[in-house]
């Protein structure tokens, strides 16, 4: 400790002399700023870096759709940890009775409630983890990216896009702070900070956005309609990343044009760290256990007869899903149905129609069941049909379809198999 306190001792004295004789001449052995002493083009590009060595940080980042009563939010609180490249997060989404459905589905990413929460947590090499709480216990299911691969979870899908680039929690405005490019000299801020206003390339306008949103916005910008947007980043005297946010009114022309937020007439982002370098590692899962997916998903067809599942965890555009107790939280309740067996003459066009058939089949079905109280409307049939043309004085060749018909004479035998699940109100059927 002695020999600590010496060499502290030593180095402010070398600190003074320095200091007195700057005044005489420029101190050789002084560093650059790490973020301001470099280039405006490359400061943003040192500010993720130097955001990122402070170890850990607490971060709150935000959607605001609209203004006034009828706004709708998507707020995230948590924590992040890049020296274990960890990360931690409350997800929260509120959108007012007043949005359609179709855009409330968008917002939120899935469909049901217009109110939900969810928590995820993050962990090195793509492992992203979701929270799931059952009657029984609380569990935590795991995507490795193999897994989201197999699944279609790829791209923009609201899980794979979790693993994040600047902040270990994506989809963030952190997200574009690399790609950010100043707009003019940036101004000074109390504590030797400076606030910046940037350009974000119409490239990166997806990357902020939810799935259902990003990919109009991604498409148009494949198409050559994409808008970028500007931003606002604060950073502290160290040169750490502080706040960021961003008008993407920008985007809703062209989410306007893909038929979504058409009620929404402003939208914004923001994004906030705190806590820079104070110590707050994350301990999960703790006692609860770990599943992974691939072990617990299930195709659409191999649910059983009677069970349920959950399709607020990966959205109901999902191709597998998550089967759950029937006395925890639903939607979807599978059924019974009945085998498709009919036959028809002329017009092919007219009756050849698969998904009418499935739905019409467990409809049926529906209504014959001794417990069902859903609302048949609300039938989901998966399956496929096959088809024999018989008789008829000449050969039919190909498939039916609109503009095909029978040859006098014949007759199309349609068999088919379906399997029918129905939508439910979050509760057990």
């Amino acid at each position: 400790m002695r020999r600590i306190r010496r060499r502290a001792a030593l180095a402010l004295g070398l600190g003074a002399l320095l200091t007195g004789t700057a005044a005489c001449s420029a101190n050789p052995f002084s560093d650059p700023h790490p973020v301001y002493g470099k280039p405006l083009g490359r400061q943003l590009d040192a500010a993720a870096r130097a955001t990122q060595e402070a170890l850990t940080a607490s971060f709150t980042s935000r959607l605001v759709y609209g203004f006034g009563p009828d706004t709708a939010t998507d707020t995230t609180t948590g924590r992040v940890d890049w020296d274990q490249d960890t990360g931690y997060a409350d997800r929260a989404v509120r959108v007012p009775a007043a949005l359609p459905e179709r855009d409330a589905t968008a917002i939120g990413g899935r469909t049901g409630p217009r109110d939900w929460n969810q928590t995820y947590a993050l962990r090195g090499g793509g492992g992203v983890y979701v929270r799931v709480d059952g009657a029984e216990q609380r569990t935590w299911l795991r995507f490795s990216a193999a897994e989201r691969k197999k699944f279609g979870m790829t791209g923009d899908h609201d899980i794979n896009r979790l693993n994040g680039a600047v902040l270990p929690y994506g989809g963030t405005l952190a997200e574009v702070l690399t790609a950010a490019r100043p707009v003019g000299k940036p101004e000074g801020v109390p504590g030797g900070g400076r606030r910046y206003t940037v350009e974000v390339p119409a490239s990166h306008a997806a990357d902020v956005l939810p799935a259902a949103l990003a990919g109009p916005v991604r498409g148009a910008d494949r198409l050559g309609h994409g808008k970028g947007f500007r931003a606002t980043v604060e950073l502290d005297g160290q040169g750490r990343l502080l706040r960021m946010s961003a008008d993407l009114a920008p985007q809703l022309g062209l989410l306007h044009a893909a038929g979504l937020l058409d009620d929404v007439p402003a939208l914004h982002a923001d994004l906030r760290l705190t806590r820079l370098g104070k110590w707050q590692r994350e301990s999960f899962p703790g006692a609860h256990p770990v599943v992974l997916s691939g072990e617990v998903l299930v195709p659409a067809r191999g649910l059983k007869d009677g069970r349920c599942a959950d399709t607020q965890l990966l959205g109901r555009g999902s191709r597998v899903l998550f089967p759950v107790n029937c006395a925890d939280p639903h939607d979807l309740w599978k059924y019974e149905g009945a085998p498709v067996e009919r036959t028809v003459r002329e017009p092919v066009a007219a009756d050849y129609d698969e998904r009418r058939w499935g739905t019409e089949s467990c409809r049926a079905a529906l209504r014959e069941h001794p417990s069902a109280t859903a609302d048949p409307a609300t039938v989901v049939p998966i399956g496929e049909t096959t088809f024999a043309v018989t008789g008829g004085k000449k050969k039919f060749t190909g498939e039916p379809g609109p503009g095909r018909s029978l040859p006098p004479g014949a007759r199309l035998r349609i068999t088919g198999s379906y399997d029918c699940l129905v939508s439910t109100e979050r509760t057990a059927p």
